[in-house]
């Protein structure tokens, strides 16, 4: 099973949702080598996201299944997991 990261940006919308990005690349095999790589990688996907979210900051980083990843993008907008 595959695991990637998505991060979430701080603020929220009238609606409850947040900006969140999906690392697809690099993915790993186990959960350590996300959380090492996140670890080690911090300052990069800091600037990253400054870049891609026009200077907001990062609320929180997650380290995700494949399969709870899955779910998550299935899911609709106000349904729980």
């Amino acid at each position: 099973m595959k695991w990637f990261i998505v991060v979430l940006m701080l603020g929220t919308y009238s609606d409850g949702g947040k900006d969140t990005f999906l690392y697809t690349n690099p993915n790993f095999d186990t959960v350590d080598q996300c959380k090492d790589y996140v670890y080690f990688s911090a300052d990069e996907i800091r600037r990253h996201m400054m870049i891609e979210f026009i200077g907001s900051q990062i609320d929180m980083i997650y380290c995700v299944r494949e399969d709870k990843l899955q779910k998550i993008i299935e899911t609709p907008p106000g349904k729980s997991i």
